[in-house]
């Protein structure tokens, strides 16, 4: 039961992103398009840092320890 509450909290986020990605779209007055939004936290240098050690540390974190890599 505990696995299920789990796996459908992931991919509630994950339709949650879809969901916004495509409002996006359709409607951009409302929601901003990815693109739009990447492009405007891309400006500075140090938010691409911490996106990178975001990056760094979920990959190390999650698959560091599995015998995928």
């Amino acid at each position: 039961m505990t696995n299920f509450l789990i796996v459908s909290g992931y991919l509630g986020f994950v339709m949650l992103g879809v969901l916004l990605a495509l409002l996006g779209r359709l409607k951009p007055d409302f929601v901003a398009p990815l693109s739009e939004l990447m492009s405007y936290v891309m400006r500075h240098r140090i938010t691409r840092i911490a996106l990178f050690v975001t990056w760094w540390w979920l990959g190390w974190h999650f698959l560091g320890g599995t015998n995928l890599i």
